[in-house]
């Protein structure tokens, strides 16, 4: 079996265990949520907060289409605002990069 089905089979057992359920357009599917970071954006009038968070699953439980840039995401009665994408169409495993909308 190859590196990439490995890591995929392992990822899916581990989302089984660990993930959380997280809604987009109205599908659904698990993934890990990191814990939140706090970045400060720097604004007019001083420093804007925001709470930053990697969302990763594996790319066939997520699309096609894979959610872009602005798009809303949900999990555990929280909502995410989608900030960028890091996919590497050979690798199993996407990281949905978003901030937490309050």
């Amino acid at each position: 079996m190859p590196i990439p089905d490995d890591i995929a089979s392992d990822f899916s057992e581990l989302l089984s265990e660990r993930g959380v359920q997280v809604e987009w357009k109205g599908r659904s599917f698990r993934a890990l949520i990191g814990s939140p970071s706090v970045e400060y954006g720097l604004v007019a009038g001083g420093f804007d907060p925001s709470s930053a968070v990697m969302v990763r699953a594996l790319r066939g439980d997520v699309g096609p289409p894979l959610p872009s840039r602005g798009d809303r995401l949900t999990a555990d009665g929280r909502a995410y605002k989608v900030t960028g994408l890091t996919d590497n169409s050979n690798w199993p495993i996407i990281t949905i990069h978003a901030e937490l909308i309050t």
